[in-house]
């Protein structure tokens, strides 16, 4: 069994992500701990196996579940079962045909829990030019009367909408409505229909917002958007161009994806050629300049949270605070965590303190809302 609480290797730091969403719904942490034993550390192929055993087998139990009439106990196995199915996924390379394969799977259990829960959960797709975008539309639990304040939520690079739920799932205790959708480079938009990450994030983003506003439920007048890791550049960026979003978060903080992310920590470089479409090297320094808050940021004048750990080791906390003092805007506020108050939060997207951080970034939002 290795470390994943206080990870020293990539197997335990992407553990200690899904043991974070396990405390909203996203799987059980004994069942974790249970695979994480059988697994040998290092060993890739053992890694896929044990996943797809847990994967299955709680699948399998969801079935079951369903099949007897207990439908919260078929909801709950879904739920572990399609994050299971995701982290079979994470080491594989490239366009491996099997990331669709076990992608498919992630999507099918979630949808089979999305279509028996209450509230509602649907099942959407956004348009934008000759693109479709794939995601949902989680009612919120006991909104107040009127119309319904809104996030949309936008994942980081290997995050698709069926997982980033757990890490958003809180926003509907608020009351708020809560928009997932996988935009160019994420999720089914680029395992299923090979639809590459993009800079200006704008665009897609616009068309998100132009289908949440439709709806006849949600107030206008309060939407915020929240980006978790990569998305620290994505959803800074859309902010910067769209002035019906009333709030950000950024759960994370990004100034360049080259600078910030592709040449400060080289383990994930290949993840970042994949999201532009599998290039090379040289193609991707190329592409991923243009991926910069450096002409924007200024025209950010919404409330603004940037949330970063300071042992960071993904993004640089450099860049979390060269884009804060960037941003335009006069209510705008830095938390940066360094674990010293015990605690814990310097590692990525604080996994390790989501106890106290999510409640912190809700709260902020709350009052801006």
């Amino acid at each position: 069994m290795f470390d994943f609480f206080v990870p020293d290797h990539p197997f335990g730091g992407q553990t200690l992500r899904l043991v974070a969403e396990a405390q909203q719904g996203g799987g059980d942490v004994f069942d974790i701990a249970r695979c994480t034993r059988r697994i040998e550390l290092g060993n890739k192929d053992s890694w896929e196996k044990e996943w797809i055993a847990l994967a299955e087998t709680t699948e399998a139990r969801a079935k079951q579940a369903l099949a007897d009439g207990r439908t919260h106990t078929a909801i709950q196995n879904f739920f572990h079962a399609n994050n299971y199915w995701r982290m079979a996924d994470v080491f594989l390379q490239g366009f491996d045909p099997r990331r669709a394969r076990y992608f498919s799977k992630a999507q099918e259990n979630f949808r089979a829990a999305a279509k028996l829960h209450s509230p509602k959960m649907e099942i959407i797709q956004v348009k934008c030019g000759g693109e479709v975008y794939d995601g949902y539309f989680c009612h919120p639990t006991n909104p107040k009367p009127g119309k319904w304040p809104a996030v949309f939520m936008i994942g980081g690079a290997d995050a698709f909408a069926e997982e980033i739920y757990f890490s958003g799932r809180q926003i509907l205790d608020r009351g708020w409505a809560l928009l997932l959708v996988d935009t160019p480079g994420r999720g089914s938009s680029l395992y299923l229909k090979k639809i590459p990450t993009r800079p200006d994030y704008e665009v897609p983003s616009k068309a998100c917002i132009d289908w949440l506003v439709a709806r006849p439920e949600i107030d206008p007048k309060r939407i915020a958007l929240l980006g978790i890791s990569l998305a620290g550049y994505y959803a800074p960026r859309a902010a910067a161009f769209d002035k019906r979003i009333k709030a950000l978060v950024g759960w994370s903080g990004c100034w360049s994806i080259l600078h910030d992310v592709y040449e400060f920590c080289a383990h994930l470089q290949p993840t970042l050629r994949r999201l532009l479409g599998d290039v090379d090297d040289a193609t991707a320094k190329k592409q991923l300049a243009a991926f910069s808050m450096a002409e924007c940021a200024k025209n950010i004048t919404c409330p603004t949270l940037i949330s970063h750990g300071s042992e960071d080791r993904l993004m640089s906390v450099e860049g979390a605070k060269k884009l804060f003092e960037a941003v335009g805007a006069r209510d705008k506020t830095l938390q940066l965590y360094d674990g010293k108050d015990g605690h814990g939060g310097a590692i990525h997207c604080s996994h390790d303190r989501w106890g106290y951080n999510v409640p912190f970034m809700l709260d902020w939002l709350e009052e801006r809302l």
